[in-house]
C-alpha cells in the first residue's frame, strides 16, 4: 500500500486509541502483528500475535484512570515503503496515585495490506515508570499480569 494509505491506518489507530475502541483497534492489526516495548520497562517485551497484542492493550490500560480518559496527541506522522513513523504526546492520569501523566512518544509501524505488522514503542520509561507502574506497586516484571506466558 502507499505511504498515504499508511499513514491514514495509524491515524484510524490512534483515534480508535482515543475513543478506547478495542474492535476497531483489533480490525487494524493483523492476525501476526508483534508489538515491542523497551526492555528497560517491567514489561519489556515482544507481544507476539493479535492475542497478546491485545492483551497487553486491555489489561495494561488499567495504569490509565479511566474517568480522567487517555489522550492521544500526534506531532508528527511520517510515512515511506511499509514504515510510518508517529511523534506523539500521550495524556491521562495514573489510575494509582491521580497524578497526571504526559509523556512523549516514538512509534514506529510496518504494514501490510492496510493492517499493522509491528509496532515498536519508544517513550521515556523512567518517567512512564515512576508515574504509572511504581504507584500501582508493579516494580517487577512478576507483577505485570499482562506478560505472554513464556
Amino acid at each position: 500500500m502507499s505511504a498515504t494509505s499508511n499513514k491514514e491506518t495509524v491515524r484510524r489507530y490512534f483515534d480508535a486509541v482515543n475513543a478506547g475502541d478495542i474492535e476497531v483497534i483489533s480490525s487494524l492489526l493483523d492476525e501476526t502483528a508483534v508489538f515491542w516495548v523497551p526492555p528497560s520497562l517491567p514489561d519489556g517485551v515482544e507481544f507476539r500475535g493479535k492475542t497478546n497484542v491485545l492483551k497487553l492493550f486491555t489489561e495494561s490500560v488499567g495504569l490509565y484512570d479511566a474517568s480522567a480518559g487517555l489522550a492521544v496527541e500526534i506531532l508528527s506522522l511520517t510515512g515511506e515503503d511499509d514504515r510510518v513513523a508517529a511523534e506523539l504526546v500521550i495524556r491521562g492520569r495514573s489510575a494509582a496515585s491521580g497524578e497526571a501523566y504526559e509523556n512523549f512518544y516514538h512509534f514506529l509501524f510496518r504494514l501490510r495490506d492496510d493492517r499493522i505488522v509491528a509496532i515498536r514503542e519508544h517513550l521515556d520509561s523512567l518517567y512512564a515508570y515512576r508515574k504509572l507502574f511504581v504507584p500501582a506497586g508493579i516494580t517487577e516484571r512478576a507483577h505485570c499480569k499482562w506478560l505472554p506466558e513464556q
